[in-house]
């Protein structure tokens, strides 16, 4: 069996075993009790009290970023155990500020804010501030056209590695190069707001918020750019005509020359996770709808819909701390979306780009696959193998295998369960004081790799 077959059938069992562990999972909810809205009392008696901050370095390493540097700082208040809402809500409200730069150019500045139960009423509010610049921006095609193998028009070749294909396409002929042939120097500040009211027994929320952002796309023809000459050797060729350029050429994509993109979000949620940052059991279904709107000063008017479900099952509580966790996801969206937000995926608690990379599909590059139509799969198994304290600080040590699955498709009617792509990995996560996970996840995918070094689980 050659490379290629063997990755190929591996992507494959990958495939299947994400949508059995999904299956399982599902039916492990379902056979679950229809409220878990509440911490077991040991993890109510480790909970903080009052307030705390907890701060850590971020570091990651990619062919397309370089090393990454930076760090997040969380200020947590949980109130006390006489409250209520002390031993059933993750924080009363929760504050984070990071910092991100990467060798290659790219900063990633956050800051975000979350009240669960707003001074004990039941509305939840939601608001993040994010500065993004990536001066290396992918865009390798929209929908299927995107799908494996790797092509560029400077070779007749079909690349199944991307570190080949990148070699390639950064080679100097006659003084021109497509280093820059999938990239594109993107700034785009965001800014989103939202208030979600509870109803139902705490069990549903209903959300309404806004969302405010201004794209800069600069695109690399023509530039002068890092290519690799005939000797192996870095110098400076001018970059051919880019992938970007001939499909905003061709009117493929829309939103080339940036702007405003202003637009409006609905959604719904039902929950009955046990304890959200880190559940052991329940589930969680949401379904959110963005509406690009020139009413909001938005250049660009389009409608994105979003639904997914994900479930948590513990099989034998009693023996170990184990957790089966998985999540599908299903969006569509209308042609006016711009190509710099058609990769957003509007969770209704946790906005999410892809697919591709750490919150998606785990070793395919970032926005591997956009599309239209795109499809989603996570599972995930969570054993939670030992605890310590230190410096006054709780710790949980978590070893989690995964398979991700998923696909972008021209429209609703192209849908298919042929050549979804699939990754697969493992992840080591460190539960600081319950209620932050820090994570470590290394994936695999049949034409790359990739290490991540983030917080939280990725859903």
């Amino acid at each position: 069996m050659d490379r290629r077959t063997a990755a190929a059938a591996l992507c494959s069992v990958a495939m299947r075993a994400a949508m059995l562990l999904m299956v399982w999972a599902i039916l492990g909810v379902a056979a679950a009790r229809a409220r878990a809205d509440r911490l077991a009392p040991d993890e109510v008696a480790n909970k903080n009290a009052g307030g705390y901050v907890i701060a850590a370095p971020l570091f990651t390493y990619s062919t397309d970023l370089g090393s990454g540097f930076g760090a997040r700082a969380y200020y947590y208040w949980n109130g006390h155990p006489d409250e209520p809402g002390f031993a059933d809500t993750p924080y009363v409200y929760r504050v984070f500020l990071q910092a991100f730069a990467s060798t290659r150019g790219a900063q990633f500045h956050w800051l975000d804010f979350d009240a669960p139960t707003l001074h004990g009423s039941p509305y939840r509010v939601r608001a993040r501030l994010i500065y993004h610049y990536d001066p290396s921006s992918y865009y390798f095609g929209l929908g299927e056209r995107a799908l494996p193998p790797l092509t560029y028009p400077g070779s007749p070749r079909q690349f199944h590695r991307f570190d080949a294909y990148a070699r390639d396409q950064a080679r100097i002929v006659d003084g021109m190069t497509y280093a820059k042939y999938d990239q594109y120097d993107l700034l785009r500040p965001v800014m989103l707001a939202s208030v979600e009211r509870l109803v139902a027994g705490d069990r549903v929320r209903l959300l309404a918020g806004v969302g405010a952002s201004y794209a800069r796309v600069r695109d690399y023809t023509g530039t002068q750019v890092d290519g690799t000459d005939a000797r192996g050797a870095r110098r400076q060729a001018r970059e051919v005509q880019t992938r970007l350029a001939a499909d905003c050429a061709a009117g493929i994509v829309v939103g080339c020359s940036g702007g405003k993109d202003d637009f409006v979000r609905l959604g719904a949620s039902y929950d009955t996770r046990d304890y959200e940052p880190d559940p052991n059991r329940g589930s969680f279904i949401d379904a959110a709808i963005d509406l690009g709107t020139t009413v909001l000063a938005s250049r660009y008017k389009y409608l994105r819909a979003l639904v997914a479900a994900r479930g948590y099952w513990s099989p034998i509580p009693d023996r170990a701390d184990l957790v089966l966790a998985a999540r599908a996801m299903f969006e569509a969206q209308t042609d006016g979306a711009p190509l710099f937000s058609m990769d957003t995926l509007p969770f209704t608690d946790d906005p999410s780009a892809g697919l591709g990379g750490h919150r998606t599909l785990r070793g395919f590059r970032q926005d591997r696959f956009v599309g239209s139509v795109m499809t989603l799969g996570n599972a995930e198994v969570r054993w939670t193998w030992g605890h310590a304290r230190l410096l006054g600080q709780r710790f949980g040590f978590i070893i989690v295998p995964f398979v991700d699955a998923g696909r972008p498709f021209d429209s609703l009617g192209g849908l298919s369960a042929r050549n979804w792509q699939a990754s697969y990995g493992g992840a080591f996560r460190i539960a600081w004081n319950q209620a932050t996970l820090v994570t470590v996840d290394y994936g695999r995918s049949s034409e790359d790799a990739g290490l991540y070094v983030n917080f939280n689980h990725i859903f």
